[in-house]
């Protein structure tokens, strides 16, 4: 019997009367599990729907190919995030975090941090207490940072510049270019974000503000993390970059996320 603390982020139909659900853990990162009656069985229905946050006692079994199988045999609520359910919107955004993380977790590798990432995101979206597009901004930003593809913010790749009016930051490479190795280095970039070559495409200008809120999301300590507020120009400015990017990097653009900015 394996013990472990989990959250659900999916929940399907299986069989008659049964549902499987994808529960992402910090010692497994995301695996799916058998819920036997689910879908009528009282004694498993809370602790495995969408958003909660639980301890499951699991069964493993290995089939001929050796794979494991989880079937669920009991579980203790932790965490229910109520609230979410509650708000279309936090639902929505809520279901596109989920999107995410289904899409880009499924091993185990740094699945500690993201199910941190994720509990502490959707805390404050149950609680209302930070505005939904400042929360997706830190979460589309720090999940791919977690995810393998945290960018090189430390400074200019060319000349070592920590700091400047503008910095221009390649999503392809995951570097920044400060505004005069822009100008004279090749595959330069205009001052209007112009790309000027293959390689600068996916280049996102960055003013002082937007790197430095750039620089907080992807390196500060989880403690730290959403400890800060925008005001509504820079907020808007910091969800097209993470967007973009988290577009770029997972190659794919996800309906839930469509849906949600519908609302």
């Amino acid at each position: 019997m394996l013990n472990i603390k989990g959250l659900v982020i999916s929940e399907r139909d299986s069989g008659e009367t049964g549902k499987a659900v994808t529960i992402l853990t910090a010692e497994l990162g995301c695996i799916s599990v058998y819920v036997r009656g689910g879908r009528k069985s009282r004694k498993s229905v809370s602790s495995t729907q969408l958003f909660c946050y639980a301890e499951f006692s699991l069964e493993e079994k290995r089939d001929a190919k050796n794979i494991t199988h989880y079937y669920y045999n009991s579980s203790e609520p932790v965490r229910m995030f109520y609230e979410i359910r509650l708000d279309a919107k936090k639902l929505a955004l809520a279901c596109y975090f989920s999107d995410l993380l289904r899409f880009s977790c499924e091993s185990a590798e740094n699945a500690g941090e993201i199910l941190r990432l994720t509990l502490n995101t959707l805390h404050f979206l149950d609680k209302g207490e930070r505005e939904t597009e400042l929360l997706r901004a830190i979460f589309e930003l720090r999940l791919a940072c977690e995810t393998g593809y945290r960018p090189d913010l430390i400074g200019c790749h060319v000349c070592y510049k920590t700091e400047d009016e503008l910095m221009y930051l390649n999503m392809r490479t995951g570097q920044l270019t400060c505004s005069d190795c822009a100008k004279t280095g090749e595959g330069a970039v205009s001052a209007q974000g112009t790309a000027l070559s293959e390689d600068d495409m996916y280049t996102a200008e960055l003013d002082a503000t937007l790197l430095y809120t750039v620089r907080f999301i992807a390196l500060v300590e989880y403690e730290r993390l959403f400890s800060f507020r925008l005001s509504e120009p820079y907020l808007v400015r910091l969800n097209t970059f993470t967007e973009n990017y988290i577009r770029y990097q997972f190659g794919k653009r996800f309906d839930t996320l469509r849906f949600y900015k519908l609302l």
